[in-house]
């Protein structure tokens, strides 16, 4: 059981017990909910939990700085997240996301430009969540009058990859940085342009992506010693290229990434230089 803090409208109303504060969302759940009413939450389709003080404090300061119509919205936004995954979306996607959407808001309305690095990364990176992200900012756009730019999809498609998979934003940064930073290195290294629309694009940044995880797990592929002189000697310089990726991400990761990984990148920057010429 569960009394009202503050009804946003008919149907979202937080909420508090002596333990945890709540967003609880169902249909009619709002209406005419005065506070201190007690609710049940069995009247509710959905149940957001605000975890620790921290989290609490930080959503009690959110909401003195939106009106109700804005934190309608952000719930019609997180509603319409949890329609288009069939995972489970974590409770956080309350706070992240409110969190996001009021500054993203308050710098269209004070026309302060912001630019994602790592857009094309997070596409390829996350594509599924990259589509949820342009459906919640199109719904943002058409019912605040407003036009967030593509940069802002980017942002809220790490938001949602990171409720449904409990992995930190920061974490995904980290990823979208190495794939951003090694096809720099293959493009300065090749004297080439990467295509980010190819499917040669799209292949390595999953190999990147599985190649982090690993890394990340302590875990290594089987080592393929044989092949790597081979290839060493035919691609000398997609082989040195390699070799500098690895040790980038060593850097960034701050984590020992095994020598047969450069073995796999190889071929496949090897895939870069052969389909630019």
């Amino acid at each position: 059981m569960y009394k009202v803090e503050k009804a946003l409208n008919n149907n979202v109303v937080i909420a508090h017990d002596d333990l945890e504060e709540v967003v609880l969302i169902g249909r009619g759940i709002g209406f005419g909910a005065k506070e201190n009413d007690v609710l049940d939450t069995e009247k509710a389709d959905k149940v957001y939990k605000l975890t620790g003080k921290q989290d609490s404090s930080r959503y009690q300061t959110l909401l003195t700085m939106g009106d109700e119509e804005l934190f309608k919205l952000i719930f019609e936004a997180i509603e319409l997240i949890d329609e288009l995954t069939a995972h489970q979306v974590n409770d956080r996607i309350v706070l992240s996301l409110t969190d996001h959407l009021l500054f993203s808001i308050k710098r269209q309305e004070e026309r302060i430009e912001i630019t994602n690095p790592f857009i094309n990364e997070t596409r390829a990176l996350y594509p599924k969540e990259y589509q949820i992200a342009e459906e919640v900012v199109k719904m943002v756009n058409q019912k605040y009058h407003i036009h967030l730019p593509e940069a802002e999809i980017g942002f809220i498609a790490l938001h949602v990859h990171s409720s449904i998979y409990n992995k930190s934003v920061l974490e995904m940064n980290i990823l979208s940085e190495v794939v951003h930073q090694a096809i720099m290195m293959i493009e300065n290294g090749l004297g080439i342009s990467v295509d980010q629309t190819s499917l040669w694009y799209d292949r390595f940044v999953r190999h990147i992506s599985f190649c982090v995880q690993r890394v990340i797990k302590g875990e290594s592929v089987p080592d393929q010693d044989d092949f790597g002189e081979l290839l060493k000697a035919q691609y000398p310089l997609c082989y040195n290229v390699a070799i500098k990726i690895v040790k980038m991400m060593q850097n960034k990761l701050q984590r020992k990434v095994y020598d047969s990984e450069v073995v796999y990148l190889t071929m496949h920057i090897n895939q870069f230089e052969h389909y630019s010429k």
